[in-house]
This record gives structure tokens, sequence and C-alpha cells, in this order.
């Protein structure tokens, strides 16, 4: 099974996305990683992919945005209608406001979302990969 992880570039994300990749590989998953500095140009295809997980930061705290930079990542994947899919953010004031919109931009792109949160310790990573690895 496999899972594709699409994250933005910003420090803390990119840690986290380290230590969730890291985990679900130690459950024996196969795990490939993009975020918008490592991602050509081209179309993402999500096919070969069982579930793509989004982890994100965001801005604002009364109407939070996701990074310009992830929504063109976001926009170039292809192949996600009816794709099993899981958004995360980084923990912070107005975390839940920014998963309603990152989990209303993954639905709009057709992309079923069937867990969501915030990635901020080891051990809740750790949790999430466990979940994630169910799902798979």
């Amino acid at each position: 099974m496999s899972v594709f992880i699409m994250h933005s570039d910003h420090t803390k994300v990119q840690q986290a996305a380290d230590k969730l990749r890291q985990a679900l590989t130690d459950q024996g998953l196969r795990v490939d990683t993009v975020s918008p500095s490592t991602a050509s140009s081209s179309p993402i295809s999500t096919a070969p992919y069982k579930l793509v997980c989004v982890i994100s930061e965001f801005k604002g705290l009364w109407k939070p945005q996701i990074p310009a930079e992830m929504d063109s990542l976001l926009r170039r994947a292809t192949r996600l209608e009816g794709k099993r899919g899981v958004a995360f953010v980084i923990p912070g004031l107005g975390s839940s406001r920014a998963l309603r919109v990152l989990m209303a931009h993954l639905e709009s792109q057709g992309m079923m979302v069937e867990d969501f949160g915030t990635l901020g310790g080891v051990r809740q990573i750790l949790a999430t990969a466990e979940r994630l690895g169910r799902l798979v």
C-alpha cells in the first residue's frame, strides 16, 4: 500500500511531514512526499496512491488561508477525484477554521476527506500514523 504526502515548505510542516513519513514507513507502507520546492511545474499524478495526505500551515485568524504555493501544488495534482484523503494543519489560533478551508479545497477537487486534524507533537503524529495505517 502507498501513501502520498503533499506538504508546504514551512519548517514546522516539513518536520511534521518527515516524522509522519517515518512513522508510516515503520508500519511497512510505501510513502512518497512532495512540496512546492521539490515539485516541478508539470502535473503531479496521484493515481498510484491509495491515500493522499495534505499538510499545510495557514495565515489569518478570522479568515484563514492556505499559502498560494500550496494552492498551486494542489491544483497541479491530477486524478484526485474519488481519492481517499486526509487534511492536517499545524496547531495554532484559528486552526479549526483553517482545517475547514483546506478540506473544502480538497473536496472541491473531488477528494473524499476521511480524516483531519492538527499535527503538533511527536505523540500526536505517531497516533495519527496509526490511524492512517488503518485507513490504508
